[in-house]
């Protein structure tokens, strides 16, 4: 018998979710064009930082509305993953379980990591640290999000593309990272031992946690 190769069904709320993405950035050029442009430049020139980045916080607009759409892509790869290689009893919510999950987690990690810097006083420190980060992994996030989007629409997500993307935004997600932790070392000569510190508190832990969940 030979297969019959037919076109990948889009689901109508993917396409909706594309077109919000797409409309959140047409909201922030429209709000800042130069703000705008100078964000998406900043890994080439210190623009956006001397501008704009010591005087942002994590609830500014521009910030919440940038990592809206880092989330939402992370998020709509995530369930296109688990529907492959996990077994649920409702796909339907899926989508939705797993954006509140990672919403959840990354309040609590940067209300958890603003304790700690309330504890020893560094708030300034905390203050930057937080927008460097953010900046850092939304700037990477962007290919993965338009490889996505163009993926999405000529393919379709199948197990192959959803874990190529997977190990794109691990890999993207790691050098964000290491971005964060160069930059932050050069502007306030922090020692190792707190970058360490960091690591497994509030990146590697968690990962466990989620490798751990995806057994059961």
């Amino acid at each position: 018998m030979i297969e019959i190769l037919r076109a990948y069904p889009q689901s109508n709320w993917v396409l909706l979710l594309f077109l919000f993405i797409a409309l959140i950035s047409v909201f922030l050029y429209k709000s800042d064009p130069k703000r705008f442009l100078y964000f998406y430049r900043s890994l080439l020139n210190k623009q956006f930082q001397i501008n704009y980045g010591r005087h942002l916080r994590l609830s500014h607009y521009f910030i919440v509305f940038l990592s809206l759409q880092s989330i939402l892509i992370v998020s709509l790869i995530a369930e296109s993953y688990l529907s492959y290689c996990t077994r649920f009893a409702n796909y339907d919510k899926l989508f939705g379980f797993i954006f509140i999950c990672i919403t959840a987690f990354v309040i609590i990690k940067w209300l958890l990591i603003y304790a700690v810097s309330k504890l020893f006083n560094n708030e300034s420190i905390f203050n930057h640290f937080s927008i460097v980060s953010v900046q850092f992994a939304n700037l990477f996030m962007l290919p993965l999000l338009i490889i996505s989007i163009f993926t999405y629409i000529n393919t379709g997500f199948t197990q192959q593309i959803t874990s190529i993307l997977i190990g794109c935004s691990l890999v993207l997600l790691g050098l964000a990272k290491l971005s964060t932790f160069t930059y932050m070392r050069k502007e306030y000569s922090i020692v190792g031992f707190y970058i360490i510190l960091y690591l497994c508190i509030f990146e590697i832990v968690p990962f466990i946690w989620i490798l751990i969940g995806l057994n059961y």
